[in-house]
């Protein structure tokens, strides 16, 4: 691999100095993604594209309790009811069987970052399949958040989901 790179940088100097310098910037930044793409990542037809390059990110994120979702599933079951989406009802063992026993993601109803640091009780999160989650937290038209039943009421105001407002809940 070094052996690689000194080549690169006697072969294409001023690309590859640009690169150490969006590599430095991104490391001085937090951000890793101003690396100019490579004439060999690009296809001009527009049907293919390299991937697989090696990105190092630094992001801050907030911590969350891996136990709740255990809980939540538990009380769940406890409460007599199935391990679906809480928005389309999509239920995992269904429709994949065995594998999908279990599965689930868990949202928070009121959104971490809004609030900071608290205490979150079971009632303060959803089970969501990994579309619906998506949903949730897709910012569009000013808004980057939306709970569960907001995201509930906008599928049954689209016409699909007034098509598929008949499944039983």
């Amino acid at each position: 691999m070094t052996a690689l790179i000194a080549e690169a940088f006697s072969t294409r100097p001023s690309e590859m100095m640009e690169a150490a310098q969006a590599i430095e910037d991104g490391i001085s930044s937090g951000e890793l993604i101003k690396i100019p793409p490579q004439p060999d990542e690009v296809d001009p037809d527009g049907y293919a594209a390299r991937e697989g390059r090696l990105l190092a990110r630094w992001a801050i994120s907030r911590e969350r309790n891996p136990a709740l979702r255990k809980r939540k599933i538990a009380e769940t079951y406890r409460l007599g009811r199935r391990i679906q989406c809480d928005v389309c009802r999509f239920h995992f063992l269904d429709a994949y069987g065995p594998i999908g026993q279990d599965y689930i993601e868990v949202h928070h109803i009121q959104p971490l970052h809004i609030s900071g640091p608290r205490e979150t009780r079971l009632n303060d999160l959803a089970l969501v399949c990994a579309n619906c989650h998506r949903m949730c937290h897709r910012s569009h038209l000013g808004s980057s958040w939306r709970t569960p039943d907001a995201l509930r009421r906008m599928m049954a105001d689209t016409p699909r989901g007034r098509l598929d407002s008949t499944i039983s809940r």
